[in-house]
């Protein structure tokens, strides 16, 4: 994952005592079950309310209610992450996919751009549904047969909406040039 530390930064971080009442409102709203803690990529999407408590709630969606397991929704994160080069997201990231069972050479070979030798053939499907994805922006025939025979037509479209999602976010991250966190 390249490095932002070169470049000049352009992300900053909140504090809720400058924000007017809109963003004031949803900055509270998305660090509520955080014990208060508002993540990067929300103290930029603050600044424009509307888009930020509609960011939260798609990501509420694709984080905790897909029909994927947690361990390969992480997977299917990290794989975003280590595609875009967003080394925040790849960071938090990480520390949720080792509490989901995500082994870690599987996250240290994600780290270094590489796909890793899977031993679940589900964590394999959904790498490759999502590498798929990023490197020619569609799903060969057969791998999307595949992904849809064993996890569902709509689990397919969540798994779609998942990296889009996070795809999202890292862009984000990147173009602000938010740096990992400690």
């Amino acid at each position: 994952m390249d490095s932002l530390a070169a470049a000049p930064p352009r992300y900053r971080e909140l504090d809720p005592a400058g924000l007017d009442a809109d963003q004031r409102r949803i900055f509270e709203e998305i660090g509520r079950p955080r014990a208060g803690a508002v993540p990067a990529p929300f103290h930029i999407y603050v600044e424009s309310p509307e888009l930020a408590a509609t960011a939260q709630a798609v990501g509420a969606f694709c984080r905790y209610r897909t029909g994927l397991p947690p361990r390969l929704s992480e997977l299917a994160i990290l794989t975003t992450a280590s595609y875009w080069g967003a080394a925040y997201e790849f960071t938090v990231h990480a520390r949720e996919a080792r509490k989901a069972g995500v082994p870690e050479f599987e996250i240290e070979a994600l780290a270094a751009g590489h796909r890793p030798d899977f031993t679940e053939a589900d964590a394999a499907l959904v790498h490759d549904f999502a590498s798929a994805v990023y490197q020619h922006q569609d799903v060969p025939d057969a791998l999307f047969a595949a992904a849809v025979e064993r996890f569902g037509r709509r689990t397919v479209i969540e798994l779609t909406g998942l990296l889009g999602y996070y795809s999202m976010l890292a862009i984000a991250l990147r173009v602000f040039r938010v740096p990992p966190p400690a």
